[in-house]
């Protein structure tokens, strides 16, 4: 029987496993950090030494594109309070649904993740000594009620649809841990997969030594729920096959491709900062005074003396780098489409502030999709708490907001590309000015270099307020100011 059990770990289904690489490029692009950089993103080019492409891998930055669209669209669903009337005795579900969180908090969680990529909430309920609790009262004296988990698309293992009521017959979960409970012993990692089903649950084990795979009870641990107490979630699912289809899929590949091609143009400042100097030799090595200080730490390149060829500096031009920064603000501008945010004017959105033209009509639908997701799920887990109680209640009724201003998007759309392009910005302008530091620094007094220098600065950034940086951007004080700009003067309710 323990052969049977293997068939467990051994479970994938196959439309997660096709989408998993997808999705762990949108999570990692999302988190952004060390998840991103250590997840081998950056490509090695054909031609490339190892070494090279070790010392690019240490120099990359990973500037986030996809966090600003999932945080702003998903944080917009509460941009106004959810209406929610809950049946008496599962008022608890909206102050402590799951560890500790309150439903908004949970829900903004579910919200910005299901929007990225399939998710699914199980609905549990704690273990308990039924000898000491014989009442519903005892329970909930007690505070045993159900709670709420969610789980990423890694940790779904496998399911099966029934043909009949198009509902989940099962789900298999990885609930798989970390043990270090004593801190004398070593840390163990537990193997654990839990299969639901429409009448319980059953835990599974696999021991690592010789990879036994057993049940952690003699049999199925029963549910009164009637169903699998599991719902999956996503703003998406065209086909309604449970499996998301998301835009963010494009977004994340788009963002791989920014970082790719910021690590070209870095790579091309630092060819350009520190050039190679070709020199000319009789006997195949420079002279000491050139080594010894004559060119800093730039590298020397030498040749036959008898060529006619000059002793020049070899490397990329610093003025080589505006086709990448061209071809980064026109990436950036079709991440923003992908969303909705696209205007006939969509070369000049990130310059012009075009947003005020924008028709919000694409982000509407999305944000009308999102909110009846939740208000959808929110009155499944209430129901599905309520059949773990026992009880028989009136069906919960909750509702997101899907009605939007024009004002309160374009808010929310100027903040988002001014974090999107602040990057861009502020890169061309450390070039302008190293570039005038390099041609004009020895034939220009220092006052007259500042104020070219503050020039540069006004006139690649128009608007003072994006020449910040937004790391410690007091995001609502931030929207509150921009929403009192467009009240004040509505011809403006745009950067530019």
């Amino acid at each position: 029987m323990a052969e049977d059990y293997k068939v467990i770990f051994n479970s994938r289904h196959p439309e997660l496993k096709r989408k998993d690489e997808n999705w762990k490029l949108i999570y990692n692009s999302y988190i952004g950090g060390v998840a991103f950089k250590d997840a081998g993103y950056l490509i090695k080019y054909p031609k490339e030494s190892e070494r090279s492409f070790e010392v690019r891998k240490q120099r990359a930055v990973y500037f986030n594109q996809v966090s600003p669209i999932v945080d702003m669209l998903s944080g917009l669903l509460f941009l106004n309070q959810p209406t929610r009337e809950i049946p008496k005795g599962l008022e608890y579900m909206v102050n402590n649904v799951s560890g500790d969180k309150k439903m908004n908090e949970f829900m903004r969680i579910v919200s910005a993740h299901s929007f990225m990529f399939t998710c699914a909430v199980l609905i549990d309920s704690p273990d308990y000594n039924s000898k000491e609790v014989r009442t519903e009262k005892d329970r909930r004296d007690k505070k045993i009620n159900p709670y709420a988990v969610l789980y990423l698309p890694f940790r779904i293992r496998d399911f099966n649809i029934n043909i009949n009521d198009g509902e989940l017959d099962w789900a298999l979960l990885d609930n798989s841990y970390s043990n270090h409970t004593d801190p004398f012993t070593p840390r163990k990692e537990i193997k654990r997969y839990t299969l639901w089903t429409r009448t319980g649950h059953w835990d599974f084990e696999m021991d690592g030594e010789n990879e036994q795979v057993l049940p952690t009870t003699d049999e199925e641990i029963p549910h009164n729920v009637g169903y699998v107490p599991l719902r999956f979630v996503s703003w998406r699912d065209d086909n309604n096959d449970f499996i998301s289809e998301t835009v963010c899929e494009d977004i994340a590949m788009v963002s791989k491709l920014i970082y790719n091609n910021m690590s070209y143009m870095d790579e091309m400042l630092a060819a350009g900062t520190f050039k190679m100097l070709a020199y000319p030799t009789k006997d195949g090595t420079a002279p000491d005074s050139l080594v010894q200080g004559g060119v800093g730490a730039l590298s020397i390149l030498l040749y036959e003396s008898d060529s006619s060829t000059q002793p020049a500096f070899i490397g990329a031009s610093l003025k080589d780098i505006d086709p990448f920064i061209k071809a980064i603000e026109f990436y950036m501008a079709e991440i923003l489409k992908k969303v909705g945010l696209s205007t006939d004017e969509t070369k000049e959105f990130v310059k012009s502030g075009a947003a005020k033209k924008i028709d919000f009509q694409k982000m509407r639908a999305l944000l009308i999709t999102g909110a009846l997701m939740m208000g959808k799920l929110e009155e499944w887990m209430i129901k599905t708490a309520a059949r773990w109680q026992g009880t028989t209640v009136a069906e919960a009724k909750v509702e997101y907001t899907s009605a939007y201003s024009d004002e309160d998007l374009r808010t929310e759309v100027t903040m988002l590309t001014e974090l999107l392009v602040h990057p861009v910005k502020k890169l061309r302008i450390n070039v302008m000015e190293l570039l005038v530091k390099k041609l004009l620094a020895n034939n220009l007094a220092p006052e007259i270099l500042d104020e070219i220098n503050k020039d540069i600065a006004e006139s690649i950034t128009a608007d003072p307020e994006q020449g910040k940086s937004t790391n410690k951007t007091d995001v609502a004080a931030e929207a509150e100011r921009l929403k009192n700009k467009n009240k004040t003067n509505p011809e403006q309710g745009a950067t530019k």
